[in-house]
Order: C-alpha cells, then sequence, then structure tokens
C-alpha cells in the first residue's frame, strides 16, 4: 500500500508452507512498485533467468529451492534501489508461518529464513518489519534451539506486548456493541457495559464473543444477566470463543514433557482459585507427575507467562493473567 511518505505492505502469512512461498507473496506485495522500473534493471527477474525460473502469471519460483535465499535478497535489493522512504512489512502470524516451514520443509529452512531476515534488517536501515500473531515468535525459536539453533535472531527487534483495555474503553466499545446489536438494556446501561468489559477480562474479542452470545440466545441483558451469558458462553460444547486453542496449542508447540506440566500447573491453579506461591504449585504438580524438576517447572512457568496463560505477581504467586481463561479452564479441566 503505497504512502507518500513511507510504504507498508501487510500480509497474512499463515497459509504459507515455504520459503519460496513467502518470497512470492512479498513479490506480490511489491510489485506495483517494482513494475515502475525496468525488468532488465531488477536483480530479482536477473537471478530467475540465471536459475531456469519461468514466469507464470506475475511470479513462480520453480525448483530454485536451494537459492531461495540469493532471491529474498535480490527482492529487497529490488525493492531498496531508488527508494528512499522507510519501508514497512506487517507479516501477520509470522511465528505459525515459521512453525509450518519448520513441520513442512524441515527446521534447517526455518533457521535460515530467521537469520536472512535479520541479515536484510540488518543492511536496510530504512526497512522495518513488524510479526504478529496468535503464537508467540519464542515459541518457535525455543522449538528450533532443540535442534541445535543458536542464534537471537529478534534481538535487534522490540517486544510489544498488546493488552486489553482499560476499563473505561472496554466498556465504551461494550456500550456500541450493544447499541449495533439493537440489544435491550433496560436499566443501568453503563453498569452493563462495565460488567460485560469485566467479565470479558477487557479483551475486545472476548467482548465481542459475549455480545454476539447475549443477541443470539436472548437479545436482552441487565447487569445481573452478564454473569449467565458468560457461563453459557464458557458451557457450550461448539466453543464459538475458541478457548479450546489455549489447550491445543500446549500440546502443538510445547515439547511433550514441558505440555505435561503446564496442563497441570494450569490445573491447579484454575482448581484453587487463589494465587499459588512456586513451591506450593510444585509440589501440587509433582503429585500428579514425579517429571517436575525445580528448574525445567520454572522454565515453563516462565513461558506460560510469555504466551499470557500466567501472571506473577508482586509477592511470587502465580495465577491466570485473564479471569474468564481461568473461569473456562476450571469448567473444562476443573
Amino acid at each position: 500500500m503505497p504512502h507518500s511518505d513511507r510504504l507498508c505492505f501487510l500480509r497474512d502469512v499463515e497459509g504459507f508452507r515455504s520459503p519460496t512461498e513467502f518470497i512470492e507473496g512479498i513479490y506480490y506485495d511489491v510489485e506495483q512498485i517494482l513494475s515502475k522500473r525496468e525488468r532488465a534493471r531488477l536483480a530479482v527477474w536477473g537471478l530467475l533467468e540465471k536459475l531456469g525460473g519461468t514466469e507464470i502469471g506475475h511470479l513462480k519460483l520453480p525448483q530454485v529451492k536451494p537459492h531461495w535465499k540469493n532471491l529474498l535478497a535480490a527482492l529487497f535489493h529490488d525493492i531498496f534501489t531508488d527508494e528512499a522512504r522507510p519501508v514497512i512489512f506487517f507479516w501477520d502470524e509470522l511465528p505459525l508461518f515459521l512453525y509450518n516451514v519448520k513441520e513442512a520443509t524441515g527446521e534447517q529452512d526455518a533457521m535460515e529464513l530467521l537469520d536472512a531476515l535479520r541479515a536484510i534488517r540488518q543492511k536496510y536501515g530504512s526497512l522495518r518489519m513488524v510479526f504478529t500473531g496468535s503464537v508467540g515468535i519464542h515459541q518457535v525459536i525455543g522449538s528450533l534451539r532443540k535442534h541445535g539453533y543458536a542464534n537471537d535472531p529478534t534481538n535487534d527487534m522490540l517486544t510489544i506486548e498488546v493488552p486489553p483495555l482499560d476499563r473505561d474503553d472496554g466498556s465504551y466499545l461494550a456500550g456500541l456493541l450493544l447499541a449495533g446489536e439493537n440489544i435491550t438494556v433496560p436499566d443501568d446501561t453503563d453498569g452493563v457495559n462495565r460488567a460485560i468489559s469485566e467479565a470479558a477480562g477487557h479483551i475486545p474479542y472476548y467482548i465481542h464473543c459475549l455480545v454476539s452470545r447475549i443477541r443470539s440466545t436472548g437479545g436482552h441483558v441487565d447487569r445481573d444477566g452478564v454473569t449467565r451469558y458468560l457461563r453459557d458462553l464458557i458451557a457450550d460444547p461448539n466453543d464459538p470463543a475458541h478457548f479450546q486453542y489455549y489447550q491445543s496449542r500446549l500440546i502443538t508447540y510445547y515439547g511433550t514433557l514441558e505440555a505435561k506440566l503446564a496442563l497441570y500447573a494450569l490445573d491447579a491453579l484454575a482448581s484453587c482459585g487463589q494465587p499459588v506461591a512456586f513451591p506450593d504449585l510444585l509440589n501440587l504438580v509433582k503429585h500428579k507427575t514425579p517429571d517436575a524438576e525445580d528448574e525445567l517447572f520454572r522454565q515453563v512457568l516462565q513461558v506460560l507467562m510469555k504466551d499470557h496463560y500466567l501472571f506473577r505477581n508482586l509477592n511470587g504467586t502465580y495465577s491466570f493473567r485473564y479471569s474468564i481463561v481461568q473461569s473456562w479452564w476450571a469448567y473444562t479441566r476443573g
């Protein structure tokens, strides 16, 4: 998307399974910019011709898997030739894309892609890359380290957490959604708005889910009814809010032992219903499995905090970060 003083490109990369598919996606995004230049001057097309690449539609990268790093470098060379404006790539679900690469073409490709992107950022000072996703990139990097990956490919990047809304903004969003869905609120409108936001942990996605639940099953709500709709949303076997992802991603992205320890830790915290100190939490988990070694368990808790399951309070105790997730976890695995 060209802009007067910068170039910004947004793409969901979740569906890509290889570095070459990723490069094709980048090319499609910047094609409008590159098309203004003579094709003979573009390094990426010169390299493709040498490699025997053929054009089908806009771009095709056949049988060039061993050369994808050169193609990626050539493409960014072309992007920044005669381009003085800052260039920003927003890549949504990039951690999941890296996981797909690891599963489809091997850990080595995922490692080399991370290193290649870092090298490109280092080369072009006006380049910015924004990685977003429902899975933290630390999960993918941690998995790669088990296969010998020693680099830190994001140490030149700033990690920014997107928190829930504050109470007033969450209430405002709830009010807009209720009005937009023509949901009847008999009285205490402000109180209902606050109750919905608080029940959803002030998380926009869950505010939307809860209001949708109210619209589809009643069409009216008072302050006391918010809790009932929340219980219905949590208990729905169709899982319209996709809470199950909190459990399934542990099995997918954590190691076998780490996933087991994480599940037992979350089970214990959900059952206790109050913050728990590390020694007590470790003992509770040891009752479930003898594999709960102290240092490994600390590492698991650290990752659970990074993944927004847990929060460590100032007094050192652990608790669920979001009450809505704790409520679902207690109901589902209680």
